[in-house]
């Protein structure tokens, strides 16, 4: 039930209320970030160097060549 956008819609209400007085929660940025996560763990599973660079592309976060040797070495440690 993780996947319920009724729980999700009470998570960020329950994070906005906790942050009251605080410096407000971007909910939308956490959303992006989550998603972002979350298509990154995908991409671990695939299982050529080639997927895996095209998923990274899909996502741009393979614009800088020292970021993806980095994501690239994740990825063969993942295995």
């Amino acid at each position: 039930m993780a996947d319920d956008p009724k729980d999700s819609d009470i998570r960020d209400v329950m994070r906005e209320e906790k942050s009251r007085g605080k410096r407000r929660v971007d909910v939308e940025a956490l959303r992006r970030r989550e998603d972002l996560l979350k298509k990154f763990r995908e991409a671990l599973t695939l299982r050529t160097e080639r997927e895996f660079v095209d998923a990274i592309r899909e996502m741009k976060l393979a614009d800088d060549p020292e970021k993806l040797r980095e994501l690239l070495k994740i990825w063969r440690a993942s295995f």
